[in-house]
């Protein structure tokens, strides 16, 4: 009698599992690419998604525009100083369809820049600025780690933290402080466009 009770919760537990692990899944962006800026031709992300830079006549800004394949013309997206050391854009792509999370990063002397952006079925939506840097004491600029992003999409929200530890700068503050990994989290609502960090 007792052996039968106990395989009757082993049965049960069994049939549970698939559920709770389902629910409790959340579906990872994976890093896709790279890629250095080209002022000359496009960045293709892939056959339908192209980045293009370009600079205002003063030289003053480096300019980003959008476009897919069925756009008629290029949607401006966001810019920053013109003149940096480097510029590239890396490319998270989540494995269950075409939604893409991309980071434009821009070096200058003595800071960089790193910027987030959602795409989605050719829309964009600009994320916010990430102020963080690897805590570095050599480094003539801010450095990012890129390949110990983790982004994740929970329900209506993308989550970025970090498998480092990073040093964040906090909106109107001068002053870093560093996160062990995992600790800092910025959040993306999809449905209102909210950025924030927790």
């Amino acid at each position: 009698m007792e052996i039968k009770i106990n395989m009757t919760r082993v049965y049960i537990i069994l049939l549970l599992l698939p559920l709770v692990s389902c629910g409790q899944s959340n579906l990872e962006f994976e890093l896709l690419n790279s890629f250095p800026i080209n002022l000359k031709e496009p960045v293709c992300i892939n056959t339908r998604d192209c980045f293009y830079f370009s600079s205002d006549s003063n030289l003053y800004y480096l300019v980003m525009s959008y476009s897919d394949v069925q756009c008629e013309k290029k949607k401006l997206i966001d810019s920053v100083d013109f003149s940096p050391y480097s510029s590239k854009i890396h490319v998270f792509k989540l494995q269950k369809n075409n939604t893409y999370v991309v980071l434009w990063e821009t070096e200058y002397e003595y800071l960089s820049i790193l910027i987030a952006y959602y795409l989605e079925a050719g829309r964009i939506f600009r994320m916010g600025e990430l102020e963080i840097s690897l805590p570095c004491q050599s480094c003539e600029s801010m450095e990012y780690p890129i390949k110990d992003i983790r982004i994740q999409e929970k329900k209506n929200e993308i989550e970025i933290s970090f498998l480092k530890e990073v040093n964040y700068k906090e909106k109107n503050s001068s002053q870093w402080n560093t996160y062990k990994p995992g600790v800092l989290k910025f959040h993306f609502n999809k449905l209102s466009k909210e950025f924030k960090n927790d």
